[in-house]
């Protein structure tokens, strides 16, 4: 039999999607040149290691990762079609069932007599009813598979099957749905064979945390997480709670000395749930990878109170480069309610140490766990920037059907979509919670965002406006209006180089939704207040002195995009009175032609 593992397409317009390998399927933005590599693919280690599983017992294997290969639909299932598989394996996630859906439908289309297995992280598809609805689906595995799809493929072989007989599934049975027991884990997980990377495309997977170099190898030397986090993805739908297994530290690094001289890697990552748990195997698999003269840098995903000082040396000599430190929160009782159990004060000090011994500290944090209320929030945000780690995350708390937190916040009617693809935690919130609703949170995340921003900018002295000081004191006219940014930073060192300008009079164009903003910000500076909720040509149209007035547009990337209409208004009602600055402190004059000195481009133009 012909056994091809999938990952299928997931697009929506200028992002790609990930999904296997993500413990957060998400969207990533598309690259503005196709021909440029993509940030983020991460590796589908259960794929992997389930390939590896298959060929091991002598089996048939393909892999399609079209996910990695950037393949859309209609190369993805030509592609099926020249394999003719006999069974598509496809890991699914709650994000994508939908679109898993259609592509286990099409499968069939292609291929009627195909069996199509779904397997993965949703708990929506562990159930009789799924399968009742979607007859085009044969089989379904609950939790962690390889082990499972290896016992499968040794039944579906035989001449007559008997798949009550395999445990940890879900199928169809001549009309009938059928549900087995449930499947223990794999307890020795050195007894896998390694994932097998050689029918992968190995050059396309990235996860370089911190900035390592490229090309960097993902592997795991350990599976699950001793803790309790409600909302955890993959602890509670593939492991089912705290199980922890650990890899053998020599094993571990000589597959990533393999994978290193075979694949010319540069750097590899620890992509582990929680990398640091017990101390004495850490201080041994850095001992391992020196050994191994492995020679790279490396990053780890860790937890910080399990992390010491004598661990970060000896991680440190054999080339830590960056880790990852999950901290969610900078209230300790919303920590505490979460399960976490994780020490803040531990966290601020391990975080401190890290940075003394030179390693690279990346922090995440999530709003909307319980006990989240605007003060909690600001908690956070003032936390990370204390922290001051070299790259931070934030983001909206996403609960999976399945974990414990989506089923708290279900029973309080706090779950305000059921639309799959919204559970990405990026932008959109999917619940509310007894202090904040859905828009709160959202602003949350669009605040904590904007004010990392303005602490790197001044953390690396990104504002440089000594080219716009100059200009101002070059502009003639009596008044300059500043339209109001939603970035702050950007915004105060603005007025605050006008204000060097006595002489010239300072006003704030400010729309009428963010004038309370504005008075906070700028209190007691004068403001003119226009209409709606955003600048365009109507509300813009005032009756403003066009002799005496100048105008300065903060703009908040490096080129003006999104700005188009509001520069083509000042480009036709006052041109050579207005000018864009960015947050670097570059002046663009129009969306069409950046420069240094607008004053000198409208004279060559005349």
């Amino acid at each position: 039999m012909k056994i091809l593992l999938t990952n299928t397409p997931w697009y929506k317009d200028g992002y790609y999607g990930v999904r296997a390998g993500s413990r957060w399927p998400h969207f990533e933005k598309l690259p503005d040149d196709p021909c440029e590599e993509r940030p983020y693919i991460p590796f589908p280690f259960y794929m992997a290691y389930a390939a590896g599983l298959l060929k091991e017992a002598g089996h048939d294997v393909s892999v399609l990762d079209a996910i990695a290969l950037g393949w859309k639909e209609e190369k993805f299932l030509k592609k099926v079609q020249n394999i003719s598989p006999d069974i598509v394996v496809q890991e699914v996630s709650t994000p994508t069932i939908d679109i898993d859906i259609h592509y286990a439908e099409k499968i069939k289309e292609i291929k009627k007599d195909a069996v199509i297995i779904f397997c993965g992280p949703n708990h929506l598809m562990q159930n009789k009813a799924f399968l009742k609805s979607h007859p085009f689906v044969d089989i379904v595995i609950s939790g962690e598979y390889e082990g499972t799809l290896k016992r499968l493929m040794q039944e579906m072989t035989k001449g007559c099957p008997d798949l009550k007989d395999v445990k940890g599934i879900f199928f169809q049975d001549r009309g009938s749905i059928v549900q087995t027991q449930a499947a223990g884990l794999i307890e020795d997980i050195d007894s896998l064979p390694w994932p097998a990377r050689e029918l992968f495309p190995m050059e396309k997977y990235v996860d370089a945390v911190g900035g390592l170099p490229l090309p960097s190898l993902q592997v795991w030397a350990s599976r699950g997480c001793p803790f309790h986090c409600n909302f955890c993805l993959w602890p509670q739908l593939m492991y089912g709670g705290r199980n922890y297994r650990v890899r053998d530290a020599e094993e571990v690094a000589r597959e990533i000395a393999y994978c290193v001289k075979k694949w010319d890697y540069r750097s590899f990552y620890f992509d582990d749930d929680t990398f640091n748990i017990g101390k004495k195997r850490i201080l041994e698999l850095a001992e391992e990878i020196k050994k191994q003269n492995i020679n790279r840098p490396f990053a780890v995903m860790a937890r910080a109170d399990t992390m010491d000082e004598e661990q970060l040396i000896a991680l440190k000599s054999a080339g830590l480069y960056s880790l990852k430190y999950g901290v969610e929160s900078g209230e300790q009782d919303i920590v505490n309610n979460c399960g976490k159990a994780l020490d803040l004060k531990k966290v601020e000090e391990m975080v401190m140490l890290t940075k003394k011994h030179g390693i690279k500290v990346h922090l995440t944090f999530a709003f909307g766990l319980p006990g989240e209320t605007k003060e909690t929030v600001q908690k956070t945000i003032d936390f990370a920037c204390h922290l001051d780690p070299d790259t931070v995350q934030f983001s909206i708390i996403t609960p999976f059907p399945g974990s414990q937190y989506y089923e708290e916040l279900d029973r309080k009617g706090q779950i305000i979509s059921k639309d799959w693809e919204d559970y990405t935690g990026y932008t959109k919130a999917v619940i509310r919670t007894d202090h904040m609703t859905e828009q709160d949170l959202e602003e949350a995340l669009i605040k904590a965002n904007r004010t990392w921003r303005s602490h790197v900018h001044r953390r690396e002295k990104v504002f440089q406006y000594d080219d716009l000081k100059q200009y101002v004191k070059g502009i003639e006219e009596k008044e300059i209006f500043v339209l109001l940014s939603s970035f702050e930073e950007h915004m105060k060192e603005i007025v605050g180089l006008l204000s060097q300008e006595p002489k010239k009079r300072q006003k704030l164009m400010v729309t009428q939704n963010k004038a309370g903003e504005a008075e906070q910000i700028f209190p007691g500076k004068e403001k003119i207040i226009v209409q709606g909720n955003r600048f365009n040509s109507e509300n813009l149209s005032l009756g403003l002195n066009r002799n005496e007035s100048f105008f300065i547009i903060p703009v908040n990337n490096c080129d003006g995009a999104g700005y188009e209409e509001i520069f083509a208004f000042f480009r036709d009602n006052f041109p050579e009175k207005y000018i864009g600055v960015t947050e670097e402190g570059n002046i663009i004059k129009d969306t069409r032609l950046q420069t240094q000195d607008p004053r000198q481009e409208s004279k060559k133009d005349s």
